[in-house]
């Protein structure tokens, strides 16, 4: 099968600093969103969050240059490549905040100083991702950058697949990221599409837990000492049902699996599971949950991973890959915590026990506000 290996991966979400590190905490359970009061909004919200535990003030938006360098080592360090390779490293980056939090902090500070010309969001552009991993990898190589709501970084991994396979690199650097900032949590509250829970597929489901995360993948035509997890595909398609959501009778939804699996060649019997998007929103699982039952019959084993580390947004395309490759390297699917009420409309029932994960095709869905869905396709070697 064509595809490109997951040759190194680096990560920090809440579930720890490194990857192995997390992949390890997945896999025991541990589940502690905090506590995050917006005091600042006209009326104060207190949310939950699942937040990179760094121990630094949230919405400092320097935390980027204090924990990206170690993600990005992390992975280029596990791949292998010489310094040669990395200078002309190319970048594929996926995210939903970019600058946001310098234009807050840019907003506060012209606002401060009185002087008439505060302007909401002074500083919109997404070369500074770029930049700075460039200056911390010595790279010169070109850059491609996705915001694609949700599906951002999931995005970014098949534009790095489709770059490899057209022969322009031989390594690519994929990099979601999403750090907290004000505008994304008052956004979401005012939109009232939280909940203090993740209870994916769940019937008491009511909404979102957001987080934060960066994850770093670098793929490449060759296995290296990493190998064994490769990416086949995948499919993207656009629903214009609505501004916001994709059909609720899961017609775009199945669609875009269809398509993935057959970029990937395998029929619908031959997947071994599926990491679900499960972000617990009462419409977004309705047109998942359809839009699988469409495809599956039986379903494969599902399992959702935003109880572990929250929708981290236009991250959680790499951020969840690296997690899931990860449980699978160790031969288990992680059970999905926060679901305990099947709901007898959707007819999905995510794994609440661990199983294992033999060798085989994994497909991992993200569907992103807007109508934008994308499905990958995972191999993990015998």
């Amino acid at each position: 099968m064509a595809g490109a290996y997951l040759r190194g991966t680096g990560l920090a979400c809440a579930l720890g600093l490194e990857a192995e590190s997390c992949v390890s905490a997945l896999l025991q359970g541990r589940v502690k969103p905090s506590r995050v009061r917006l005091e600042k909004l006209s009326e104060p919200a207190e949310l939950a969050y699942y937040r990179i535990p760094d121990g630094a003030e949230l919405f400092d938006p320097q935390r980027f240059e204090r924990l990206l360098p170690a993600v990005l080592r992390a992975a280029v360090d596990e791949a292998g490549l010489t310094e040669a390779e990395r200078r002309v490293l190319p970048l594929f980056i996926g995210s939903s905040c970019f600058s946001i939090g310098f234009s807050e902090r840019a907003y506060a500070a012209a606002l401060a100083a009185g002087t008439g010309a505060a302007l909401p969001m002074p500083e919109v552009g997404y070369d500074y991702l770029a930049g700075l991993t460039r200056r911390i990898l010595g790279s010169n190589g070109p850059h491609w950058t996705w915001n694609t709501a949700c599906t951002s970084s999931a995005n970014a991994l098949l534009g790095a697949l489709r770059a490899l396979q057209l022969g322009w690199c031989r390594h690519a650097l994929v990099l979601g990221a999403e750090l907290a900032n004000l505008t994304t949590l008052a956004g979401f509250t005012g939109l009232q599409l939280l909940a203090d829970a993740v209870r994916p597929f769940d019937a008491r489901r009511s909404g979102m837990v957001l987080g934060e995360g960066l994850a770093v993948v670098v793929l490449s035509l060759e296995p290296g000492s990493a190998g064994g997890m490769k990416l086949l595909g995948g499919a993207n398609n656009c629903d214009s049902h609505s501004v916001t959501v994709t059909h609720p009778d899961g017609q775009t939804v199945s669609a875009v699996l269809t398509q993935a699996l057959a970029t990937a060649g395998v029929p619908p019997g031959e997947v071994r599971g599926l990491r679900a998007h499960g972000t617990s929103s009462p419409g977004g699982d309705t047109a998942e949950a359809m839009g699988l039952k469409r495809v599956f019959d039986p379903l494969p084993p599902v399992t959702v991973l935003k109880p572990y580390l929250g929708h981290t947004l236009g991250a959680c395309g790499v951020n969840e890959l690296v997690l899931f490759a990860g449980a699978l390297k160790r031969g288990q699917l992680p059970v999905t915590p926060g679901f305990e009420q099947r709901d007898a409309a959707l007819a999905l029932e995510p794994i609440t026990r661990p199983a294992p994960a033999p060798a085989g095709v994994y497909l991992l869905n993200h569907f992103g506000f807007g109508g934008n869905n994308t499905v990958l396709a995972l191999e993990k070697a015998p």
